[in-house]
Order: C-alpha cells, then sequence, then structure tokens
C-alpha cells in the first residue's frame, strides 16, 4: 500500500482547489462531450473543476467550452493526437483537486455521484486510494443493464486475468495516487486495464453498488480497433507474471488471437492460436483451431467464426 500525504491547497486562482478534477479525453464527437459535460453541471455537488483535453480534434474545442461561461471548465488543447492515455495524462497534469474521476466523453455521470462518492472517500484511511460506483449500460437496442463494482476487493492479479473488469468512468481516486500510478503513453487501447493493474499493486478499491454512471454501448467508438497488438504489448509488458501459470499465458494467446482474428489479421491469428496451444496444451478446445491454422487464411477464418458461434450459442444457453 502507499501512504499519501493530504494534498496541499493549490493556488490557480488564489481560492482552495476543488475537491474533485475531472478529466474528459475527446476527440471530435463534440455531440457527445456536450452530453458528458452537462451531467457534470447537473451535479448535487458544487465542488469539482472539468479539465476537457481536446486531442487534437480537427475542429478545436475550446470555442466551445469558452462558450459555457463556466469558469470551473477549461479546456487544455494538443496540437498533436496522442490517444487516451496521452489525454488522460495531460488532464492529470492540469489537475488541482483533492480527488480525480475520469469521464469518457460517451459516458454520463448520474446526478448524485460526485456528491456520494466524494463522501465515501473522505470517510475512508488514506490507504484506500480510490471507491468505485456501479453502472448502467446501454446498448444499440436501447437495453439497460446493472452492473456492480469491478475492482473493489480485487487484486492487479484478477485484473490481468480478466476475472475482474475495469471501466476508469466509474472510479474517483486520490489525485497524488492517480498521477504516480499514470496512463502508459504507449496504449492506444487497453490502457485502462494496465492503469488499474498497476494502481492496484500499490492500493485497494472500495465499492458503491449504487449504478452513479451511465455507459452507453450506442456507438462503436475505440471498442472495433484492431486490439492484436494491444494485446500483445501488454503480454510483454507483464510477460512474467503471466508465463507464471499456464493457464493464463494461454489465455492471453487465445486472446490475441482473437482480436487479430477479428481484425481480418489472419496470419498473426494463426500464430497466436499455435502459441496459445503451446503455452497450455490442456486447451483441448483450441486444438480444431491450431491444426486449421497450418493450411492457411481462408480455412482458418471459417475455423474461428465457427467456433466463436459455436462458444456464443453455449454461452446463451
Amino acid at each position: 500500500m502507499v501512504r499519501l500525504e493530504p494534498p496541499r491547497p493549490g493556488d490557480r486562482s488564489g481560492s482552495p482547489p476543488p475537491v474533485v478534477s475531472i478529466v474528459i479525453p475527446v476527440y471530435d464527437r463534440k455531440p457527445m462531450l456536450e452530453r458528458a459535460v452537462a451531467s457534470v453541471r447537473a451535479q448535487d455537488f458544487a465542488a469539482w473543476e472539468v479539465i476537457v483535453v481536446d486531442d487534437a480534434s480537427a475542429v478545436p474545442l475550446g470555442d466551445y467550452v469558452d462558450g459555457l461561461g463556466e469558469p470551473r471548465i477549461r479546456c487544455v488543447r494538443r496540437e498533436e493526437n496522442g490517444g487516451v492515455a496521452v489525454a488522460q495524462n495531460a488532464g492529470l497534469a492540469d489537475a488541482t483537486g483533492r480527488y480525480v474521476a475520469f469521464l469518457h466523453s460517451d459516458d454520463e455521470f448520474l446526478p448524485d455521484r460526485l456528491r456520494r462518492l466524494c463522501g465515501r472517500l473522505d470517510s475512508e484511511p488514506l490507504e484506500v486510494g480510490g471507491v468505485e460506483s456501479g453502472h448502467e449500460e446501454r446498448d444499440a437496442r436501447g437495453t439497460v443493464t446493472v452492473h456492480e463494482p469491478y475492482l473493489a476487493g480485487a487484486t492487479a492479479r484478477d485484473v490481468l486475468t480478466y476475472r475482474a473488469g475495469v471501466h476508469i468512468s466509474k472510479l474517483l481516486l486520490r489525485r497524488e495516487l492517480a498521477a504516480a500510478v499514470g496512463f502508459d503513453e504507449a496504449l492506444r487501447g487497453a490502457e485502462d486495464r494496465d492503469f488499474a493493474i498497476r494502481l492496484l499493486r500499490r492500493t485497494c478499491i472500495v465499492g458503491e453498488p449504487e449504478p452513479l454512471v451511465r455507459i452507453e454501448r450506442t456507438e462503436p467508438g475505440l471498442r472495433t480497433q484492431p486490439k492484436g497488438g494491444i494485446y500483445e504489448y501488454l503480454l510483454g509488458k507483464y510477460r512474467e507474471e503471466i508465463k507464471a501459470d499456464a493457464s493464463t499465458h494461454g489465455g492471453w494467446w487465445w486472446r490475441v488471437a482473437r482480436a487479430h482474428a477479428a481484425a481480418g489479421q489472419y496470419h498473426p491469428a494463426r500464430c497466436a492460436v499455435r502459441r496459445a496451444i503451446r503455452s497450455d496444451p490442456r486447451r483441448l478446445r483450441l486444438w480444431p483451431l491450431g491444426l486449421t491454422s497450418l493450411l492457411g487464411d481462408r480455412v482458418f477464418s471459417a475455423s474461428v467464426r465457427a467456433y466463436l458461434r459455436a462458444a456464443r450459442l453455449v454461452a446463451d444457453d
């Protein structure tokens, strides 16, 4: 655990800093940003500031932010697009609050989110690094599903092995701790999972089960980006921990294979399937895919699609 000293008052405007800084990274998507910002302005808790990090949007967002006429909201403009990790680090560097929250531009805070989570973290000892709420998730069909906190009571290994989920918009963290952990700027995806792994090596998270965040799954966003290379990077970064358990090692290579296959990158997907089997030969269900991986992209791609369809049918049964 990391014990943090209470923050020192800031002097940005000659007044004490806000209790919480909200960092909103955004690239274009102004209509979504407007909704996210509106959800902060609707909070029943006033001691906040918002740092909108404009990650080199085609149309700069500074005029929109200035036009709000809200002194608690400011814009940090990046001239070169660096991705979410870079943008979130830029917001962290500019934040002054005792606590920090991150809000993706396609998500919303529910009205009592800041009051309840700040109150909870105020009551916890400094050894507790943050608090996480539940959330409601809306998909493209309008179906709303409620989820409990992912990281409350979880360990870094739970996150590494995907036994625990991660969504950064659900967390409220001590700012100094969040800044000490930081986001890996080499990542343009899965940066939140990487952050959570390193965060939980230092501290623990407590949970507020009520859904206090609304997460939209109605837009493709970053979920459609090719992630095979991202997962390979993380597999290398945490190689020793991953390799320590054959099931975990094989699972990571299968994750790499699925991601490459989803992006139509069949050659690296075929290689990754074979690595998954070598890492954990007990994954008997992958052996047929391992065989078809030797027969070329066309046969392999058809086999992967059939495998995943069957897996979905079993999961839905």
